[in-house]
């Protein structure tokens, strides 16, 4: 590929560029807001830092180039360099806050995680400790036949097991009749268990530990920088804070291409794209024979129609 069509190419990869880090520096401003007015005037303003970021150098090259006053220039100049200044602190914020977020969502889902495991865990080791029984539907049958002796309706469901006047007292009855409560009471707690041992193995089995794409950047680019397999908490923050500023400052350098590709520019008026007479004599050649390229040959079939026409 030819430098002057790579040149063109790169015009529009820079104007692309520009946008794409505009769109993230617009994001964090819009995110600061408190309101939708706010968010608005934040967004558009450092949405344009980007852009200044991008073409600031490309006018002030443009000013020299046509001989305007140094002031031009230096204005140029100036909000470019405060431009990059804006633009890396909001690519830093919006990093940070990026990868932030990541690491969080990852932490709580491995909480979440852990936290239904030891429920799991602790629900199978109670059910463990409970001794085995009937099913309930066993012990409310025969629950069910003593409450429907007349005897148990004169004790009032065996809160009163010698009742005054009967003669007569229920005590031993009362007492089957209260093992019986306490086995139905133990059968609906392994119930219980067991249906919450079902509910958590399931949700378990369908979910897993958090992972977060930038802690697992941070953390083996720490363990490069401080060649250590484990390396400790704070090393992991600096290195993310390394991480950080260079991310920012990779997207605030794509608006250079603006300034590479005008430098490059064949429309600036380099002789690459210096065109010739359009009827080249040569000096050893004779005025009646012409050398005519292409170009100007249908430049002059076309202007002699449209003389004719």
């Amino acid at each position: 590929m030819h430098i002057d069509t790579m040149a063109k190419r790169a015009k529009q990869v820079g104007f692309v560029a520009t946008a794409i880090t505009s769109a993230v520096t617009a994001r964090f401003g819009w995110l600061q807001g408190d309101d939708v007015i706010t968010s608005i005037v934040y967004a558009v303003g450092l949405g344009l830092a980007s852009f200044m970021v991008g073409y600031g150098l490309v006018f002030a090259w443009e000013s020299r180039k046509r001989n305007m006053p140094y002031g031009v220039t230096i204005a140029s100049v100036a909000i470019f360099a405060i431009a990059v200044i804006v633009e890396v602190l909001s690519h830093v914020g919006a990093n940070a806050s990026a990868r932030s977020h990541d690491m969080a969502r990852a932490t709580e889902q491995t909480n979440a995680y852990a936290d239904t495991r030891n429920q799991l865990d602790q629900a199978r080791a109670d059910l463990a400790a409970i001794r085995p029984t009937r099913a309930p539907a066993a012990v409310s049958a025969d629950m069910a036949r003593i409450e429907g002796a007349k005897w148990f309706g004169n004790t009032s469901g065996c809160t009163n097991p010698n009742p005054a006047g009967s003669g007569r007292g229920y005590g031993n009855s009362c007492n089957k009749y209260n093992v019986l409560k306490g086995e139905l009471a133990t059968a609906q707690n392994r119930m219980a268990l067991a249906a919450k041992i079902d509910q958590l193995a399931g949700t378990s089995a369908t979910s897993s530990a958090g992972h977060s794409v930038a802690l697992a950047q941070t953390k083996a680019v720490a363990s490069y920088a401080t060649w250590s397999t484990n390396p400790g908490a704070d090393d992991q923050a600096k290195t993310n804070m390394a991480i950080t500023l260079i991310l920012a400052l990779y997207f605030v350098s794509l608006g250079l291409v603006n300034l590479v590709a005008q430098a490059f520019d064949p429309e600036d008026g380099t002789p690459a794209e210096q065109h010739s007479a359009e009827i080249v004599r040569p000096e050893f050649r004779k005025p009646s024979t012409p050398v005519v390229d292409e170009l100007s040959w249908a430049k002059a079939v076309q202007q002699a129609q449209r003389k004719s026409a």
